[in-house]
């Protein structure tokens, strides 16, 4: 739900980055899924993310199998985490300056003429995501409201004198 309040990157809103990989590590995640952490030299102190929702949309098995270190790779990520996170122009907000620091999510990565994620393929898995919080939490309001009606005519058909 990283989009569900804010807007969805565009092209006018991120920023190229051009670097060599040093790293690249597939995280196993607790319900099955996995994300992508990218070292490149040229940021030693910087986790490039890729996340279980974006991975989805992504050409995972190919771009594992192009890619190894020393190869050089282009991406973009949000201009705002650029100036926070890498030429510290701007603050880094609560609670991302504890939980985050060093970790920037690309929204686009490609090598030469492979496009591997695409930005219009990151907004919508980003979209698709946040429809069914939206869909989720829309339900659980509709329930607990169901139920508070029931609860108050419970009470008052059982406390009547």
């Amino acid at each position: 739900m990283k989009y569900l309040f804010s807007e969805l990157p565009n092209k006018q809103n991120i920023h190229e980055i051009k670097g060599i990989f040093k790293e690249i590590k597939v995280n196993k995640e607790k319900r099955g899924g996995k994300s992508l952490t990218i070292h490149v030299k040229e940021y030693p102190e910087i986790n490039f993310m890729i996340g279980s929702i974006a991975i989805k949309q992504m050409y995972f098995q190919r771009f594992m199998a192009e890619n190894k270190p020393g190869d050089s790779v282009t991406f973009f990520i949000e201009k705002h985490e650029y100036n926070r996170k890498i030429i510290k122009s701007e603050t880094i907000p609560f609670p991302e300056n504890f939980l985050s620091r060093n970790n920037i999510s690309i929204v686009e990565i490609h090598k030469k003429n492979t496009k591997y994620l695409s930005l219009n393929n990151y907004n919508e898995a980003h979209q698709n995501n946040n429809l069914l919080a939206i869909l989720f939490f829309g339900g659980l309001g509709i329930l607990m409201i169901w139920l508070g009606i029931k609860s108050i005519n419970y009470y008052k058909t059982s406390h009547k004198q």
